[in-house]
């Protein structure tokens, strides 16, 4: 068999196992680290001036989510982690 032929399958081995390894372990560890929102006392409305607009954990979009909570968030919403912050800063 040829040496490119070997690099060339080798590669596709490659590939193909990291897309297993991204699939079953990476993925289940994201979504277990996601909680409800009851479990965050999550509320679509702020809370003492405190909104997820404003949250480094906020993910702008349409619609929102949060890095920590699961589902879709509202910008005018507000949960028990709230921490002041451009979005994806938090530590």
């Amino acid at each position: 068999m040829s040496t490119r032929r070997i690099l060339l399958k080798r590669g596709a081995l490659a590939a193909f196992s990291a897309a297993v390894f991204n699939f079953v372990v990476l993925r289940p560890a994201a979504a277990m680290a996601m909680m409800s929102k009851k479990q965050a006392a999550y509320q679509d409305t702020p809370h003492s001036g405190e909104q997820c607009a404003a949250c480094c954990m906020f993910i702008p979009g349409d619609p929102g989510h949060c890095t920590m909570i699961g589902g879709v968030i509202s910008p005018h919403g507000w949960c028990k982690f709230w921490q002041a912050g451009p979005n994806d800063t938090c530590s």
